[in-house]
């Protein structure tokens, strides 16, 4: 990667063909050390207020919260809802810029998050494929830009990655202990864990990897906590040709997936379209309300039927 006086930095051909062909790319550097602080600085605020819990958008990844003593890996989905100047960083400029470099102009944001592992103790993140979690009824074309906002190794929670798994099919996945009140998802069969390469980067470095790489990070071992920040990227997606179930995602009843069903039936639904329109432009409004769509489908009914009165 290049980095320009007058722009973000650019990939090279040999980073890219890197990608495609094995699935994922580390990057020493994306942003100054300076935006990885204030970043840094943002979130310590967000997890501390537990910023967006009653929207069901701050939860446990890892653990069920029906469970106190369940591991913890706490998560919160879309924090640029609650820090507008997440927006504009240097981070999502260029994570931007990189995205259109490899899934071409496009390429749109399609979900942010953050990842506090706590120190110690803080569990691993069980191998996985992202687009596992996304409605089986279209194709995705996504990449998705991941930044630690410390350095970090396998005694922290670097990410592993495994080579070419990005260009077969979803693998078969499972709830761990088939515990529906967990959220995360864990890829069982399909791939060799052996052939794992971890990918220790410092801070303001990043890591890119397509939808469908099989990845996962390890616990974190070290005295502070792991913060990571990933922008997910990708083109509209597209009616699937061929028919096909993911049994998995069908009965997940997690804690934070009632709360945000609770919240989207009392107004919050005009709240989330509100905060998706507002940042985008009339011409994509489009796939604002198909990204709304999908991912209400994956929440399930947001309201019950009614039963049939007695006659």
């Amino acid at each position: 990667m290049t980095a320009t006086e007058s722009g973000p930095p650019v990939l090279t051909e040999a980073q890219l063909s890197h990608l495609r062909d094995f699935g994922f790319l580390p990057l020493q550097k994306i942003v100054s050390t300076e935006t990885v602080a204030e970043i840094y600085a943002i979130f310590e605020v967000l997890f501390a207020s537990k910023v967006g819990f009653k929207e069901g958008a701050h939860f446990n990844l890892v653990g069920s919260e029906d469970d106190p003593n369940a591991p913890t890996l706490p998560t919160i989905f879309s924090p640029q809802n609650y820090a507008e100047s997440l927006r504009s960083s240097e981070f999502f400029v260029n994570a931007k810029a990189l995205a259109h470099q490899i899934l071409g102009p496009e390429a749109r944001l399609e979900s942010d998050l953050v990842l506090m592992k706590p120190p110690v103790d803080g569990p691993a993140t069980p191998w996985h494929q992202d687009e596992a979690f996304r409605n089986p009824r279209f194709d995705y074309n996504e990449v998705s830009i991941w930044m630690p906002l410390q350095a970090v190794n396998q005694i922290n929670g670097c990410m592993e990655f495994i080579p070419g798994t990005n260009r077969g099919e979803v693998l078969p996945h499972r709830t761990p202990n088939n515990d529906p009140t967990v959220h995360i998802l864990e890829c069982y069969e399909g791939f060799d864990p052996a052939t794992a390469v971890a990918c220790p980067i410092p801070a303001g470095g990043c890591s890119l990897h397509c939808g469908r790489t099989v990845h996962g990070s390890g616990p974190n071992r070290s005295d502070k906590p792991r913060y990571a920040y990933v922008l997910v990227f990708t083109l509209p997606p597209t009616p699937a040709l061929n028919p096909r179930s993911r049994n998995w995602l069908k009965d997940k009843d997690t804690a934070h997936l009632r709360r945000m069903r609770h919240w989207l039936r009392r107004g919050g639904f005009i709240v989330a379209l509100w905060r998706e329109i507002k940042h985008t432009p009339p011409k994509d409004y489009w796939r604002v309300i198909s990204r709304m769509w999908r991912r209400a489908h994956s929440l399930g009914p947001l309201w019950k039927k009614k039963k049939p009165k007695a006659s």
